[in-house]
């Protein structure tokens, strides 16, 4: 149970970093000039948000691993890299459909949190992708933490 807790508090954290960034880049206006000269974000700004959206998945695993009854012992494991690469594909074909069938990026523009939400879910993806290739590489002859640690840096 207290596991469970963490995880909650994990997403907790993640929802409140993603609003906080949605006040901050809501609140700049980038005005543009006759000139050249265009204002552009600092590149470790991107690579902080990057970090702690990585950082929020591997503490969701992490404290998953810590459990006594986990879902890493699950067959559906051996099956995993491959499920996320079709769910991947799949889900990639829908966006790209979605941008040019629907008004999704009108959508985008007047809530962007859905530009959050599928920044969050294609980060997840690939970060329980090279989870699933790590975990099933071992043959889960290794500690499922130790899987969770090596992902985090993948």
């Amino acid at each position: 149970m207290k596991w469970t807790i963490f995880q909650v508090i994990t997403v907790i954290f993640l929802t409140l970093f993603m609003f906080i960034i949605e006040e901050l880049s809501g609140n700049r206006n980038i005005q543009t000039s006759n000139g050249e000269w265009v204002a552009v974000y600092p590149s470790y700004s991107l690579f902080i948000v990057y970090l702690f959206v990585i950082g929020c998945f591997y503490l969701l695993f992490l404290f998953e691993a810590k459990k006594s009854k986990n879902v890493y012992s699950h067959k559906i494991w051996k099956l995993m890299p491959m499920l996320c690469v079709v769910i991947g594909i799949v889900s990639a074909i829908f966006f790209i459909i979605g941008g040019i069938a629907t008004p999704l990026f009108e959508w985008v523009q007047q809530w962007r949190f859905l530009l959050y939400l599928f920044f969050i879910y294609f980060m997840f993806l690939v970060f329980l992708f090279i989870f699933s290739i790590e975990h099933k590489r071992h043959s889960f002859k290794q500690s499922v933490e130790k899987t969770v640690h090596i992902s985090f840096f993948g």
